[in-house]
């Protein structure tokens, strides 16, 4: 994908595959909303592999601008769940011609397990040369915060040792040129969209403002391991009329492919078409 003079590269560093019902059960509802049934999927079977499940990519996105290269996410790590064929980060980077030492910004769209695992292993910094970055709303909850779920305990061990590696930012805030941070509250207290604009074109990198593609398309969908479910579901709907009206390409960090495509509203009806 170019977005102006910026080249920007999906990058996953593993691929689950789950059926709709372990995806839309992951909050621990008693009773999940739509999604968790196979009836939901009748008008979106496209979606969905023979064996009925849908992709995953655990994803991350390279964008070289200029003189930077900025990683944006960075996968589960070493260890991924058995769900996942993971670990694949440094290898499909090393395939893009990237090495480590050549990783200038980390920037992380929120603070969950699946978006911050090759920060560092055993409290070394993965990227060497790089600053990370993420919201001061997440690292307040997530790192520095009394929470002791496992997205907390993860969060703490695996970044409070690179604590000294980190930019924190609050509100909207430009990173890189062409590259800025929009909060999107919800999913996670700090969780944010990138917004890429160059040359009169603009794109936009969702984080886990939804995680799959069909979520654009009706608000009703359940969503997925939120913090705050009615702040999430209002950065939603504003991002979601925002894509339509501007007819602005959009990628998700768990969507099929990690291929970017628009919203299109069509009488009243949205529909899905990814891009080329």
């Amino acid at each position: 994908m170019r977005v102006g003079a910026l080249d920007v590269t999906a990058v996953d560093d593993g691929v689950g595959r789950v059926t709709p019902a372990q995806l839309y059960a992951a909050g621990g509802k008693e009773r999940p909303g739509k999604g968790a049934r196979d009836e939901d999927w009748a008008e979106h079977t496209g979606f969905l592999s023979s064996a009925g499940q849908l992709e995953m990519p655990v994803g991350t996105f390279l964008i070289r601008a200029g003189e930077r290269v900025v990683l944006v996410d960075a996968g589960y790590g070493p260890q991924a769940p058995a769900t996942v064929s993971g670990a694949r980060l440094p290898e499909n980077l090393a395939a893009e011609g990237i090495g480590p030492a050549d990783i200038t910004d980390v920037v992380l769209t929120h603070l969950h397990t699946d978006h911050i695992g090759w920060c560092a292993v055993d409290g070394v910094p993965t990227f060497p040369n790089a600053t990370y970055r993420c919201a001061a709303a997440d690292w307040a909850y997530f790192v520095a915060g009394t929470g002791d779920t496992a997205f907390h305990r993860f969060a703490a061990s695996t970044l409070a040792p690179i604590e000294d590696r980190f930019d924190t930012w609050a509100g909207e805030s430009t990173l890189a040129p062409g590259l800025d941070v929009v909060p999107a509250a919800g999913h996670t207290p700090g969780s944010a969209t990138i917004v890429l604009t160059s040359q009169g074109e603009r794109a936009v990198l969702l984080g886990d403002v939804v995680h799959h593609p069909v979520q654009l398309l009706d608000d009703a969908w359940e969503r997925v391991v939120d913090v705050d479910e009615t702040a999430a579901r209002r950065a939603q709907r504003a991002i979601v009329a925002d894509l339509i009206r501007d007819r602005t390409p959009v990628v998700g960090a768990h969507f099929p492919g990690l291929r970017f495509g628009l919203i299109v509203d069509r009488d009243g009806r949205r529909r899905w078409e990814p891009l080329p």
